[in-house]
């Protein structure tokens, strides 16, 4: 029996295509659907065929209902006045006449599924990337940023009070998603690429320790303090990813005289990362979110050791596991962290444990399982 899903996102998945984070079969995961609609609160065009592995066999059709700052000075994205221009998402839901309503994010695009699960009966299935209140509590989170968490608080909770399940990505969400309604919400980790990722087997070094940096590069998350430790040190580091904090970073490395030691990388394809990051001798990565980062997920699944630096404040649940050597959030911190990784017993140990403890939680095909799972329940299938 043929079944449709609608997926509604706020993404504007041509960038996704750009730096080539597509992942096969990410918005249709089991193949459980035969039809897959997404509605993008944009006015992105996507390439249609580049995003056809995202939803795997299944015939793939691509809508827009573009919000914009128009919608947002006219509305200040509370629900009350979001009606009429949800009303517009519940039309296309009408023609559709989907099987399930699932969002990734309880933003704008949220509040329009609710309102079809509202009016329309549809199954609502959210699944949560970010933790907005400790977002909105960052003193380091971007300006822009800042504002978009501000205004979406009330269709946050909006969204997760109606919705039929509600998973979260990594452990620091659940304690957001429950205060804001949502009724038992549950961990479920993010799909990442199957079929893609090497593992490490050889932790010997040819050479000097070739750190692997990957993240964007802004307030919160940046290399700074990785690139400070590697005075002195036999080591090297290459930071693939781009942001408002590069030029900052590119000017440190002169400045330190470390030109020959610190390689940047704008973009790299996923597919690319994965096939390679086996070829580093360790992972080093720095966060001030609550977020449990894609990289290390992916990371951890190859075997790479992990070089992590403890958040101020709460700290990150997956972390807790000991996948990880974690440092203080400083150039001293990540000296100790690198000194630690010069032996190869300490990389071999950490990489082994990371895998394992990866292996049980979110592998590729796990993940692809859990989801798959909700969404034949939700459906009655």
């Amino acid at each position: 029996m043929s079944k449709t899903l609608l997926v509604i996102i706020t993404d504007r998945l041509s960038h996704i295509i750009g730096k080539g984070e597509l992942i096969d079969r990410y918005y249709n995961p089991g193949g459980v659907f035969s039809d897959v609609h997404i509605l993008m609160t944009n006015d992105d065009r996507p390439d249609h065929a580049a995003l056809q592995r995202t939803v795997g066999d299944a015939k793939l059709t691509l809508h827009n209902l573009p919000s914009g700052m128009g919608l947002l000075g006219k509305t200040l994205w509370r629900p009350f006045l979001l009606k009429g221009w949800a009303d517009q998402a519940v039309k296309i839901a009408e023609g559709i006449n989907p099987d399930l309503i699932r969002c990734y994010g309880n933003f704008i695009n949220g509040y329009a599924a609710a309102r079809i699960k509202e009016l329309l009966g549809i199954p609502l299935f959210v699944s949560l990337h970010t933790q907005p209140d400790q977002t909105r509590a960052n003193p380091e989170v971007d300006f822009k940023t800042r504002v978009f968490y501000a205004l979406s608080q009330a269709v946050e909770k909006y969204t997760l009070q109606r919705a039929d399940k509600v998973s979260c990505v990594y452990g620091s969400i659940m304690d957001y998603a429950k205060a804001k309604g949502a009724k038992d919400p549950f961990v479920a980790y993010n799909v990442i690429n199957p079929g893609k990722i090497i593992r490490k087997t050889d932790y010997s070094l040819s050479g000097p320790l070739k750190i692997l940096y990957v993240g964007r590069v802004i307030p919160a998350k940046n290399p700074l303090n990785i690139i400070r430790a590697l005075q002195n040190l036999d080591a090297t580091l290459a930071v693939v990813g781009s942001g408002s904090k590069i030029q900052e970073a590119e000017e440190l490395v002169r400045e330190l005289g470390l030109e020959n030691k610190v390689s940047f990388i704008p973009s790299m394809t996923n597919d690319e990362l994965c096939r390679t990051m086996h070829e580093y001798d360790i992972f080093a990565g720095h966060s001030q979110y609550s977020e449990f980062p894609k990289t290390v997920l992916e990371t951890s699944l190859c075997g790479l050791p992990i070089l992590f630096n403890s958040r101020r404040g709460t700290p990150v649940p997956e972390f807790e596991n000991n996948i990880a050597r974690m440092v203080e959030d400083s150039p001293s911190g990540y000296r100790s962290g690198i000194k630690f990784y010069l032996s190869e017993k300490n990389r071999a140990d950490y990489g082994s444990r990371a895998v394992r403890h990866a292996d049980e939680n979110w592998s590729p095909e796990h993940a692809e399982r859990v989801f798959a799972d909700i969404h034949r329940e939700l459906i009655g299938l």
